[in-house]
């Protein structure tokens, strides 16, 4: 009897130890491609056809809300060309000759997803739709999107404007990057200026996800009937941030959310920097202040199953600064360990400028003067001995010749 119960006993363990390493079960969702990835390192955590070509409807507009921030000036004001204005369908119901900042037309692009908003952002920071298309497809091959091609900046349906989960998934990894974009994306509700049609302020998210789902932050929703319903959607919790995208949903709310949910539960960041997080301080001399912080340039983490062992550890190498000490300065670096051994490294940067002290400055400005007077004087010297020298040469030959 007891050598049945440990023989039980063990089978039990080998069967718990099977399951802790075995692959977490995904989600069946409705979408006909769809990915999730992490934010940060770009790891696939699922995927389903995400390569497939598949038209991307108003997705498309993260892509133009990029290449806005890029090369626009969020100040500009903006006005609506007619054939802005005769976009059809998803509009902002932009009038001819209407005017808006670009920034409140980055919010009717994003928000409310208003095509003729679209035209008049590629219009404007491109010179012409047909310029700014292309701007679209060169930013996507420096992406990395490269089943992607774009013929205009809203998404409405053209055989020849495709894309796929898998490079929505790169482009918005890229969008995100940038706070202002963040900011936009999350945004329920927001109020713009109009120079007409001014009872139109009022914008709501198209993305209802926003309001349902714990740590939801984006992006951006799309639809037409030949590309159904689409969403490239985020969500952060604790820090850690995942991208979705499915295409061709039934219920493009539904599969974001279970492939979230899915991530979440079965997936564990391990982060060892963030961008931007003082992690260390390093000691300045001859500053105003005798200490300057130090911030990662970029993330450094990995993505691991829930069951995985963790074990981590990071090293930090900072030098002593002698001020001035420029922002973004590199002082140092961060390295990272898992379980022993070395995942990476990232430069670590100052987090804010140091100016000299008035005493420093003094005698740096002394010391300068001194060592370009020692070195001018010592040129002057030299230069002196040599020509006596030459004077010297010249003598000694006219007097052998005589």
């Amino acid at each position: 009897m007891k050598k049945l119960i440990t023989i039980w006993l063990c089978v039990l363990g080998l069967l718990s130890a099977a399951s802790l390493a075995a692959d977490p079960i995904p989600p069946t969702i409705s979408a006909q491609s769809a990915i999730l990835v992490d934010a940060v390192t770009g790891k696939v955590l699922y995927e389903k056809r995400c390569h497939v070509r598949r038209p991307p409807a108003s997705t498309t507009k993260t892509m133009t809300a990029i290449l806005a921030l890029e090369n626009g000036n969020l100040n500009d004001i903006v006005s609506a060309s007619e054939h802005a204005c005769s976009t059809p369908s998803c509009s902002l119901h932009l009038k001819a000759g209407e005017r808006l900042t670009l920034n409140d037309l980055l919010y009717g692009l994003l928000l409310r997803s208003g095509n003729d908003a679209a035209v008049c952002v590629a219009e404007h920071v491109g010179g012409a739709e047909p310029k700014f298309v292309e701007m679209m497809n060169k930013k996507a091959r420096e992406i990395g999107a490269k089943d992607t091609h774009f013929v205009n900046p809203h998404g409405l349906h053209d055989a020849k404007h495709y894309s796929t989960a898998y490079d929505l998934a790169l482009i918005a990894g890229y969008a995100i990057k940038s706070p202002i974009f963040n900011d936009i994306v999350q945004t329920k509700t927001a109020r713009i200026e109009r120079s007409v049609n001014s009872e139109d302020v009022h914008l709501k998210n198209t993305a209802r996800f926003l309001w349902k789902f714990d740590g939801a932050d984006g992006i951006k929703t799309g639809y037409t009937k030949e590309a159904g319903h689409c969403f490239v959607g985020s969500a952060t919790r604790s820090g850690w941030r995942l991208i979705t995208v499915v295409l061709k949903s039934e219920d493009a709310g539904a599969d974001t959310e279970a492939l979230l949910n899915y991530g979440f539960k079965h997936f564990k960041q391990v982060c060892f920097a963030r961008t931007n997080e003082v992690v260390t301080t390093a000691p300045v001399s001859g500053g105003v202040t005798d200490r300057v912080g130090l911030a990662p340039e970029k993330d450094l983490a990995l993505v691991l199953k829930q069951s995985a062992k963790a074990e981590s550890k990071t090293d930090i190498d900072a030098k002593k600064a002698v001020a001035p000490v420029t922002k973004g300065e590199k002082l140092g670096t961060l390295t990272g360990y898992l379980n022993g051994d070395r995942v990476g490294s990232v430069d670590l940067l100052a987090a804010q400028s140091v100016d000299r002290t008035l005493v420093a400055t003094v005698w740096f400005w002394a010391r300068s003067t001194l060592i370009t007077c020692m070195a001018f004087l010592v040129g002057f010297i030299s230069y002196g001995t040599a020509v006596a020298k030459a004077a010297r040469r010249r003598r000694r030959r006219l007097a052998s010749r005589c």
